[in-house]
């Protein structure tokens, strides 16, 4: 694998949870890659060959040059056909919304192309982008577009709140709280904005720790406790249902979610 990683421009950072992610891999022709969930919205900008995307125990895909996917519960499914050349991104509920004008929750549990929504990126905008033959240009010309569409939302303090508490590890009932509302509320809120319930945040948020844990070298059984699961066995069966493997089985395949840091950022 080759590729380059790159931190946003300051400004974009309370849209952006993580650096962008340039990445570029040679793999065997039906080999297949399954996207595991996490609490931030993905954005695929591909190079070469589109995103062949859909999920897990699903046959239809869908072929995607520019891409945002939301949040979901199961794992996406990607056939690399051989070649994944392309730059990722992972979006906050505030990005989602200053940068493209569409709250998480129209994502939620799909991918769809980025023309689609209000201000998503247009053909000639993803044409500069691909013309560019080093990852610098690249990431440069990207920067300067998120740059430019970037539009000033007012996203209620306490939804940004209740989103990075949950993100943090927070219990539903404490961030109910926290800011202020009862759980209905809560609920209510969060899933109006990211599609998915406070629990059901929570519940990504905390695997996402585990996982990262894992893989940067940490004992299952460590990682369980540190991430607040019950014990090793309830980490096991979690993975088995949000990334449709086993922990010990997973795939080595280093690029999207492994690269980026998976907590809040706005």
């Amino acid at each position: 694998m080759t590729g380059a990683i790159q931190q946003p421009h300051p400004v974009l950072r309370d849209y952006l949870a993580g650096p962008m992610v340039g990445y570029d891999i040679t793999l065997s022709e039906d080999q297949v890659h399954l996207g595991v969930p996490n609490a931030t919205a993905t954005l695929i900008i591909a190079l070469d060959e589109p995103l062949d995307v859909g999920w897990f125990g699903e046959r239809d895909s869908q072929k995607l040059w520019a891409s945002a996917s939301g949040l979901h519960l199961s794992p996406a499914l990607i056939r690399t056909h051989g070649l994944q050349r392309g730059i990722q991104l992972q979006l906050t509920p505030l990005g989602c919304r200053a940068l493209f004008g569409a709250p998480l929750a129209e994502l939620a549990g799909q991918s769809v192309d980025l023309v689609e929504l209000p201000r998503g990126l247009t053909e000639s905008e993803y044409a500069r982008i691909a013309e560019q033959a080093e990852w610098p240009q690249r990431f440069a010309v990207l920067e300067f577009l998120l740059l430019d569409r970037l539009e000033e939302f007012l996203m209620p303090a306490d939804i940004r709140r209740a989103w990075r508490l949950l993100c943090r590890g927070c219990g539903v009932a404490q961030t109910a709280a926290d800011v202020g509302w009862s759980r209905r509320y809560l609920n209510i809120r969060v899933r109006s904005e990211v599609g998915i319930s406070p629990k059901q945040l929570s519940r990504l948020a905390r695997f996402s720790r585990a996982r990262t844990m894992v893989r940067q070298g940490a004992r299952l059984a460590d990682a369980a406790y540190a991430a607040g699961f019950a014990d090793q066995s309830h980490l096991s069966r979690e993975w088995h249902t949000l990334a449709g493997q086993s922990p010990t089985s997973e795939q080595e395949f280093p690029f999207l979610q492994d690269l980026q840091y998976p907590g809040p950022a706005g």
